[in-house]
């Protein structure tokens, strides 16, 4: 038996079945990564409008990570915007947070009362959102608006 093992032949043979083990469990670790991100993303895609704009109308949403709607004030640090139930949201800005308008950073000075925003970030004890990222619409664009509920309308 000791002899075996120290065959050259066997030992080669012993290094690739251990190379082709690695390399299955390293294949199932991807595999099983890239099922748990395509679920993720798929009930992401789901959820997407009731997440950011809200439920449907007579079921508040109490989902502070996001809102979207038109800026209605706006002072050095923060912004007030309407979503499309009518509500008031205060939205926190710091100095980190980005503001997209099409393919471009802008800040917040480029943002004006009127314009459509979508809003992600977090809640704060405060009762606002901490925004970590601002998608700006201009005022004369149409922003997309989400899918009707069954038995609701937008006004």
């Amino acid at each position: 038996m000791k002899e075996l093992l120290h065959s050259s032949k066997i030992r080669a043979i012993l290094w690739i079945l251990g190379g082709v083990i690695v390399l299955f469990i390293v294949f199932g670790v991807g595999a099983m990564v890239g099922h748990r991100q395509a679920a993720f993303l798929g009930r992401f895609g789901d959820n997407y409008y009731r997440n950011f704009y809200g439920g449907p109308i007579g079921h508040p949403s109490f989902n502070m990570h996001g809102v979207a709607g038109e800026v209605i004030d706006i002072s050095s640090s923060s912004l007030s915007v309407k979503d499309f139930d009518g509500d008031e949201h205060s939205v926190a800005i710091f100095p980190d947070t980005a503001i997209r308008e099409d393919n471009r950073m802008i800040t917040m000075g480029d943002v004006r009362a009127g314009d459509m925003i979508t809003v992600i970030g977090s809640p704060n004890g405060a009762g606002q959102i901490e925004a970590r990222f601002v998608r700006v619409f201009e005022a004369s664009s149409s922003m997309p608006l989400p899918p009707p509920f069954p038995g609701t309308s937008f006004n």
